[in-house]
């Protein structure tokens, strides 16, 4: 009797304290109805001494992938601890497995809420400041949805190992490509706030910009919308792994039907967070670096416009740049659209439809048209 019951709290530490990053009600949704039935689940299920060794050797990989993925301080990396929990295919699908599977199968979220974090640090002054450091901020994120660290302590020490301290965990070091990403975007981002809408002297408008957006693009950027590449990529492998999941324990004669539209919600969940994590990745890594590299080139066309005649060599040189633009469009917020087709249009006008034909062609031959990067990307 004695032992059941402690296997009952067992289960229940399981289940209770290993929970997924909630970031909007469908997650919310979904874990508490995972726990309701799982209260149910324990009062009447038999489950067999193996299953529960099973349980025990999961719960405890598993926790050996937090451990990793907490001490880790590149993005993209704990993805890959997570895609190590793979039980083997036999294992019967039940509440227990399941949510085991819905902890870690969320890698790519929580690497790219680390990356959007880092991102919204550049851009949104006041959230910085809310939380002082992105670094802090993300430890406490990683406490209150990691309760089961709490867990994972007791669990390891009773087999003599000694759990890993969550509040050692460093998120990101200064060599990592979406800190100088971050750093470089702050500074743009604040060059950009010194100048006001309707600026009068547009030469100093372009100095402010000329100093920290050179003609060729950072490579900074470069490395992270690579980093995004891999996101995409990630969440593609999730979903195929999600559904592949599905498939195989719907065989299964002794799958739990609970266990299986679990696993069915999940996936769909999975694929509408990934659009809304998406669209906020976007934001950061190409509607804000276009948005300050349109003023600029805006900036450009106002200083060489002359009452009398105009600087067309300079001009020039701020169509062909602004043109190298153009692959970014279908990453972009549509009011970003409408600002950089704007500008373009006053080229146009100003040059002329031949002319500005050959100002595109030309852009396309510059080495920092990225058009191979575009090519790796999925478009939203």
């Amino acid at each position: 009797m004695i032992q059941n019951k402690l296997h009952r709290i067992f289960l229940l530490v399981i289940l209770l304290l290993i929970h997924p990053v909630i970031m909007a009600d469908d997650w919310r949704d979904l874990y508490n109805d995972l726990e309701k039935d799982f209260l149910e689940y324990v009062d009447t299920a038999k489950i067999d001494e193996v299953t529960k060794k099973k349980h025990t050797e999961l719960t405890e990989r598993l926790c050996k992938i937090h451990e990793q993925g907490a001490k880790s301080n590149k993005v993209f990396e704990v993805m890959s601890y997570y895609e190590q929990f793979d039980p083997e295919p036999d294992i019967k699908l039940d509440l227990v497995l399941t949510k085991l599977w819905f902890d870690a199968l969320k890698g790519w979220y929580i690497s790219s809420k680390m990356l959007s974090d880092n991102l919204k640090s550049a851009i949104n002054i006041e959230w910085s400041r809310e939380h002082n450091k992105t670094k802090d901020y993300f430890v406490n994120e990683l406490n209150n949805h990691y309760s089961t660290v709490i867990y994972c302590d007791k669990l390891l020490k009773q087999s003599g190992k000694k759990y890993f301290n969550i509040r050692n965990f460093k998120l990101l070091d200064k060599h990592d490509p979406i800190t100088k990403y971050v750093s470089w975007l702050k500074r743009v981002n604040i060059a950009n706030n010194r100048i006001p809408d309707n600026y009068d002297d547009t030469k100093m408008a372009v100095r402010t910009y000329q100093n920290v957006l050179p003609d060729s693009f950072s490579d900074v950027w470069l490395n992270t919308i690579m980093e995004y590449t891999d996101f995409q990529k990630e969440f593609i492998k999730t979903q195929e792994k999600l559904e592949q999941l599905f498939s195989f324990y719907k065989k299964q004669k002794n799958s739990e039907l609970q266990a299986l539209e679990y696993l069915r919600r999940l996936k769909n969940i999975q694929l509408s967070k990934y659009k809304k994590q998406d669209k906020l990745l976007r934001k950061y890594l190409f509607s804000w670096p276009v948005l300050f590299y349109r003023n600029y080139r805006n900036a450009q066309y106002r200083a060489a416009s002359g009452l009398i005649w105009d600087d067309k060599d300079a001009m020039r040189n701020a169509a062909i740049q602004l043109s190298k633009l153009t692959p970014f469009i279908p990453y972009l917020h549509e009011e970003v659209v409408k600002h950089l087709m704007k500008t373009q249009r006053k080229f146009k006008d100003k040059f002329g439809e031949k002319e500005y034909a050959d100002i595109v062609t030309e852009s396309k031959l510059l080495p920092n048209n990225w058009a191979d990067v575009f090519k790796k990307l999925t478009p939203p």
